[in-house]
């Protein structure tokens, strides 16, 4: 393929953001074409963390004997939707095969690979957007209710962590308390970690990388697309009754990207890991970390919208309803977390983020495809591997060698 010179990036969530920035950086013509605003989609609603330490995917050894309660027990962290069964269960069978410890090590060398650098790269990238205020260096803490909860020196997660570089500090009885004042004394242990950090709206942060795109010379163009098809001379999108041409396609549309790709022979086991949150705008209490609650897997982060509370994995279909029951336990999660906290009066959400179930996304070209390129699939984590996904996505469509291998990310690994 000859060096393209225009690039379309379907998707406007914050993955997506990034790959047009890093194409019109390298000189393309850059297009962005999604069916809403920038940052509507699952980038509204996360939980602003910078997860730089994220090495511990969901699959670990173990669980399939953890299977039968997440079919049946609602109140789990990680759930199925009992209608979306048919499309789960395969799914669920993948993730299972890639649990061994074995893959399970290999999997946290390249979750540690894409997402170690995201603080640095979200800071850089803020500041030229003009917003730095919105990207802080911010430490986790990790709490949990018994002291037998967190064992730094035999846990597999811990262990995960802390052999990739993850800086932790045990907090107990007082120091803990020290550490996070609102947060209640049935919470016995906890770990700070970092480095990490925050994004204290993601929204804007969205918005605000969109807006440096349009200085830069891209385009932003709402419309929903159809089809692709690939021809001698690049790609055609389907619009309705419009066809755009591109030299270069990146589908970065999150949860909504198979029906695109499945045309092309790529069948990416992509799953809507739907995700639920809380914003309180009046809280009454202020927190000086991103506070996670190992047992009931959701975290705390302190916005400038107030206290989002986020968490919880549905596994489903993108466009089924919400299940409201989900946001009123997380309420219940948190009050319990911070009793003195005023969580009454709070908007809900809920969004389906893109997952594959070896907890990698794709990154790359669609096998046989040399045209169009795929930057899905990164679950929980899009905010945190966006900048680096929007540099590897940028220097393959350019022809560039990657400055990262991606055969772990590449998306026909699923293949067969």
């Amino acid at each position: 393929m000859d060096t393209p010179r225009h690039a379309i990036v379907i998707g406007a969530g914050i993955v997506g953001i990034c790959c047009a920035i890093e194409l019109r950086r390298r000189g393309l013509q850059v297009t962005v074409v999604d069916r809403l605003e920038p940052g509507q989609g699952c980038s509204f609603g996360n939980a602003g963390i910078l997860a730089a330490q994220a090495v511990v995917p969901i699959g670990l050894p173990g669980l399939a004997r953890q299977l039968p309660r997440m079919l049946f027990d609602g109140s789990n962290p990680l759930t199925l939707r009992a209608g979306s069964l048919p499309h789960s269960l395969p799914w669920l069978w993948r993730l299972q095969q890639a649990s061994s410890i074995d893959r399970v090590m290999r999997i946290a060398d390249a979750m540690k690979a894409l997402y170690g650098s995201t603080l640095l790269r979200h800071q850089a990238l803020a500041a030229e957007a003009g917003t730095p205020e919105l990207v802080r260096a911010t430490p986790g803490l990790y709490v949990h209710r018994r002291a037998a909860g967190i064992d730094l020196q035999h846990g597999l997660a811990w262990r995960l962590r802390q052999e990739r570089g993850a800086q932790v500090e045990l907090l107990e009885g007082a120091a803990l308390r020290e550490a996070e004042p609102a947060l209640s004394a049935d919470y016995v242990r906890g770990v700070r970690m970092g480095p990490m950090g925050c994004c204290v709206n993601p929204l804007r942060l969205v918005q605000a990388y969109a807006a440096l795109l349009q200085r830069m010379g891209g385009t932003l163009r709402r419309a929903e697309v159809n089809a692709l098809q690939p021809g001698a001379d690049g790609v055609q999108l389907h619009i309705g009754a419009e066809a755009l041409q591109a030299d270069a396609v990146v589908v970065a549309a999150g949860a909504w990207s198979g029906h695109l790709l499945r045309p092309l022979g790529l069948k990416l086991p992509l799953i809507a890991e739907r995700g639920y949150h809380l914003t309180y705008g009046d809280s009454g209490i202020r927190l000086n970390h991103v506070v996670t609650d190992i047992e009931a897997h959701f975290a705390v982060t302190d916005m400038e919208m107030g206290l989002r509370v986020a968490g919880t994995e549905e596994l489903g279909v993108a466009d089924d309803a919400p299940d409201w029951r989900r946001a009123e336990a997380l309420q219940r999660h948190a009050q319990r977390l911070f009793p003195t906290a005023r969580l009454q009066q709070g908007s809900r959400w809920m969004g389906p983020r893109p997952g594959l179930p070896d907890s990698l996304p794709a990154i790359g070209a669609v096998p046989g495809q040399s045209c169009i390129f795929v930057a899905t699939g990164h679950g929980h984590l899009g905010l945190t591997g966006a900048p680096h996904t929007g540099q590897l996505v940028a220097e393959l469509v350019i022809g560039t060698r990657p400055s990262l291998s991606l055969d772990a990310y590449a998306p026909g690994r699923f293949a067969g």
